[in-house]
């Protein structure tokens, strides 16, 4: 009984001193406003003992005698260490850190802080491309992200761009981004190309860039492999505006009007110089020729189909929110005419997206957007019906009229001042896109959202030609309709404890798109004033198509954080797709990355200069499953008028089956360098990788007798390396006067490391990639592969090339091909400088590539010295005429001038420049102007210009460097009579009230 007792009066004493030895801190934390903050670390450091604070900031824990000190921690604020001493009460104020990092990115599926974030993304704002006269979203893209080479194919309006991130991820299929906008994936499909060319429309064209808060880019692996099958070519994601809880309606009102030109225009011969220079090259060739009477008269076609375009636009939305909702309205009118004749665009669009906090668990909201785009359009490139192509080709004393003022057929080319004035060309789109969700907190820190989003696209292109232009009269019509629906459901789990921080989604989606076309023509009508269809007597088509394609997906994404300087991220996405073999119909793609923040270490604090610092790397894999339509992998068979036998119905076989077709499939290593100095004065970014696609989908040539043009297969292996660099410095900053500078560039080399054996002429295996490019195993996917043109012989006149041998020769073969070039800039980027003074602002923007060709194919004709049917440049008024000339063309009477033309590097031009793309000069109505108008907040006054000028090669030969014939496709570099870009004066006005 004794030992009982002794043991019991030991272990209460033991207890005793225990308890005495522990106690009980509480207190507050505030921010610098000295309000409560919630949901903030309190960690005896050393140990795992912590708790977060409650909703009016107040803490209480536990502490051992032994502890020393307490580490106040939160996203976006400065860590705080409290000594603790013998206090059972402290309070702390936490400082807000740099607002650039603790800047919110929208990445796939949720956002992450700049700090934190593993992933490489580039973010372009609003206010970057605000109030630029800009029809679509992509044009805004444009040298403002690193890595990404946007070339706008022509100055048609509405034409479709090339976009690139990171390089051709493909040899022969999409190399194209995917487009998100709040979470939707749109159909991004060039919706025409019924003008005569490939470039077609935009995909974007009916998205008001003035809806628009920001666009990221998504790079690297460990950002676009939760996008999967979809994300090689990289990935855009558009966030729209919205409102703001507790927030008093703003109503906004943007308004601008200006005037374009083009930035440059042909130089042809008039009818003078014309029926000169034939007469003497007539002669020259034959002394003795009768040379004919060439018709008197003059007129300047250029000057016929150009004018001076204008643009408008007008935008009003409204935005705030109470306690509980939030809202966002918008509308917008925009309307266009191009530089050349009968290129107009007009644009109707509204947006609502509305937030509503049905309890502290739900969430539920809504986007919705609509748009109307009427475009009259014009041809593009490859089409002698274009206005500007056709001017230039036309006989200076063609003329477009009879002495009565009639328009006349003038054959070919077609007579484009009487198409633009009497025919009809119409393209009309509709696009409905949006999404609705809801967001429920099942239990604490596990949150579900389910969201269903439609992308419907439905367009109709109307043409009629009229008598005078098409003998008989000729109308068509074609109607398309391509409607997405996809459902989203997602799990997102967020916990902190302690040091440690854990968050994972996990995720599933069904997406489905069904396209239908209709296209009917028919000619021979019996007035003009017919315009349907079905006027025409004698129908000439009558095609109908449909399509569809589906994609079910499982994604995960796990992060993981130690002390908020650790940081691990992890994603898995799993497809299942129509388009691919039976075999082969589901992918796998994954990623994983790291970053330690440097700058967050205790032997970093020293280094007062730099206030953060990250290293990051990631690996991962993504895919691509864009070639050959909908149905690439299946045997097809086509019907009606073309397996029609002796006037009995039949079918005949159009694709090979491929039931082995698998995914395209890219994996991607970067390793990344972030930090900001000088309390966040300088911000640089630097990120190296390398990209690497094996399974490229490509279209086979099969040989001629197997009936079949080729076949859809997996080949090939192709390699993009480069460097980003972004650097945004404020050099200048007082109360007064500020000066900010963002640069950035993107390095990239593009390499085929192997395709299946098709030797050339010097034993490499290539594909054609066009009549002038090929991708070369060694070389770049876009290779020019071409005569190489030496110049003319200024002792004998000749116009020389070089043989396959390096020597001159003045009868060159295709033998004598050779790599001269690539389509791909070695670098791209852009230089901003920004300056306030006062209320006055000022910001001057460039872009650039430097390293890559250009082939001027339209330089064939109007340089071409032969024939008598086509006007020619001025240029080739320069020519030989005795020994010790040096001039642009050949002697008239040598054996190279019939061939002087002929396709080589004559056409090829360097490709590099610099422009000045945008200048603007604003005022800002200061407060005291605007506190005497009492419904007006704020308003800016600015005058803005547009490729102001550009800095190329002095011996430049075309429309515009930049160019792309192929608009969105593969034939990077290559321009056909492409319209240059414009040249624009806006002056606009910002008003909030």
């Amino acid at each position: 009984m004794r030992k009982i007792i002794l043991t019991m009066l030991v272990a209460f004493a033991f207890l005793m001193n225990a308890t005495a030895q522990d106690r009980t801190i509480t207190g507050r934390i505030l921010d610098e406003k000295g309000a409560p903050l919630s949901g903030v670390s309190v960690l005896v450091k050393g140990t795992t003992l912590g708790v977060n604070t409650d909703a009016d900031g107040s803490y209480s824990i536990k502490v051992p005698a032994s502890a020393k000190t307490l580490v106040v921690s939160s996203i976006g604020l400065q860590n705080t260490e409290i000594s603790i001493g013998n206090r059972t009460n402290i309070n702390a104020t936490l400082k807000s850190e740099n607002k650039d990092l603790q800047e919110v990115v929208v990445v796939g599926y949720g956002t992450q802080t700049q700090k934190i974030r593993t992933q490489v993304a580039s973010v372009i704002k609003a206010d970057e491309f605000a109030n630029m006269p800009i029809l679509s979203p992509t044009q805004a893209l444009q040298g403002r992200a690193a890595g990404v080479n946007m070339v706008n194919s022509s100055g048609l309006l509405g034409a479709a761009p090339n976009v690139q991130v990171r390089g051709s991820s493909s040899l022969l299929g999409g190399t194209q981004p995917l487009y998100v906008i709040d979470g939707v994936p749109l159909n991004d499909d060039v919706i025409s190309g019924q003008q005569g060319g490939s470039s077609g429309l935009n995909p974007l064209l009916d998205l008001n860039p003035n809806d628009i808060e920001s666009m990221t880019v998504l790079k690297d692996a460990a950002a676009v492999a939760i996008y999967g099958s979809r994300g090689t070519n990289g990935v855009i994601l558009i966030k729209t505006k919205r409102g703001s809880n507790n927030q008093k309606t703003r109503v906004n009102l943007d308004y601008y009007t200006g005037l374009s030109n083009p930035t440059n225009r042909p130089t042809m011969m008039n009818g003078d110089q014309f029926r000169t220079f034939r007469k003497d090259y007539i002669l020259a060739r034959n002394p003795q020729a009768q040379v004919p009477n060439f018709p008197a008269g003059n007129f300047d076609w250029v000057d016929a189909v150009l004018r001076q375009g204008s643009v408008s636009s007008y935008s009003l939305s409204a935005a705030g929110g109470s306690e509980k909702t939030k809202f966002y309205l918008g509308g917008s009118y925009f309307t266009e005419s191009g530089f050349t004749i009968g290129n107009d665009i007009k644009r109707l669009s509204g947006r609502i997206n509305l937030d509503h906090e049905i309890s502290s668990r739900i969430k539920v909201g809504a986007n919705l957007s609509m748009s109307n785009t009427n475009s009259d359009r014009i041809g593009v490139e490859n089409n002698a019906n274009a206005p500007l192509s056709a001017a230039i080709l036309f006989l200076p004393y063609v003329q477009p009229r009879d002495s009565a003022g009639a328009f006349v057929n003038t054959g070919f080319p077609g007579n484009v001042l009487a198409i633009e004035a009497l025919n009809t060309n119409n393209f009309v789109s509709g696009r409905t896109t949006g999404n609705a969700f809801m967001d429920v907190t099942l239990i604490e820190n596990l949150k579900f959202r389910t969201d269903w989003g439609i992308d419907n696209v439905q367009t109709e292109e109307r043409t009629r030609n009229v008598n005078i232009v098409t003998p008989g009269g000729a109308a068509s019509r074609g109607i398309s309709q391509n409607r997405k629906w996809l459902v989203t459901n997602t799990l997102n789990y967020e916990k902190r404890l302690g040091n440690h921080f854990v968050g994972a989604l996990f995720g599933q989606s069904f997406e489905s798109t069904k396209f239908d076309n209709v296209f009917v023509s028919a000619a021979g009508f019996a007035n003009d004033r017919l315009l349907n269809v079905s006027s025409g007597s004698t129908p000439t088509n009558t095609l109908a198509s449909r399509s569809a394609y589906a994609l079910e997906s499982y994604f995960s994404r796990l992060n993981y954080r130690f002390k908020e300087r650790y940081l691990l991220e992890g994603s898995i996405r799993r497809d299942g797709s129509s388009r691919f073999g039976s075999a082969n119909q589901v992918g796998t793609f994954y990623a994983v990355s790291g970053g330690w923040i440097v700058s967050s270490e205790d032997f970093f604090k020293g280094v007062n200069f730099m206030n953060n610092l990250k290293l990051t790397a990631s690996y991962g894999t993504s895919g691509n499953d864009r070639i050959g339509g909908d149905f690439p992998s299946l045997g097809l068979y086509n019907g009606g008028v073309i397996a029609d036998y002796s006037g009995a119905p039949g079918l005949n076989p159009s694709q090979i089956p491929n039931p082995n077709l698998k995914w395209e499939e890219t994996n991607q290593v970067d390793i990344g360098l972030s930090t900001s100095m000088f309390k966040s004065r300088i911000n640089l970014n630097v990120n190296v990788y390398r990209k690497r696609t094996e399974n490229n989908l490509v279209q086979v040539p099969l040989p001629f007798t197997t009936g079949f043009p080729n076949i859809n297969r997996n080949i090939g292996q192709i390699e993009n390396k480069g460097i980003d660099f972004e650097l945004n410095t404020v050099n200048v900053r007082t109360n007064n006067f500020e000066w900010n500078t963002s640069f950035n560039f993107g390095y990239l080399k593009n390499k085929v490391l192997s395709l299946p054996t098709n030797k050339d002429e010097a034993g490499r295996d290539h594909l054609v990639v066009s009549g002038a490019q090929r991708a070369i195993v060694g070389f770049s996917r876009n290779t020019f592969y071409m005569i190489k043109y030496i110049g003319v012989n200024p002792t004998t006149g000749n116009a020389e090339w070089e043989d396959k041998s390096g020597k001159p020769t003045i009868l060159p073969v295709a033998a004598d091909r050779q790599i001269v070039g690539s389509g791909i800039p070695k670098f791209t980027g852009g230089f901003t400088n920004s300056f306030r003074f006062r209320d006055f602002d000022v910001s001057a923007f460039f872009n650039f590539a430097y390293g890559n060709k250009v082939l001027i194919q339209g330089l064939e004709f109007t340089e071409n010295l032969f024939t008598g049917g086509f006007n020619k440049s001025t240029k080739v008024l320069d020519y030989w005429k005795k020994p010790g000339d040096r001039t642009f063309a050949p002697n008239l009477a040598s054996s190279t001038a019939p061939i002087f033309n002929q396709q080589s590097t004559l056409q090829l031009q360097d490709g590099s420049y610099a422009r000045l793309k945008t200048l603007s000069l604003g005022y800002k109505l200061p407060k005291a102007a605007t506190d005497q108008i009492k419904f007006i907040r704020s308003a800016r006054f600015y005058v803005l210009g547009q490729n102001l000028f550009i800095i190329q090669a002095k011996d430049f030969r075309g429309p515009d460097a930049e160019v792309s014939a192929s608009g969105a496709g593969i034939a990077q570099g290559e321009s056909f009579f492409a319209l240059p870009q414009a040249r624009s004066y806006t002056v606009g006005v910002n008003i909030t009230f």
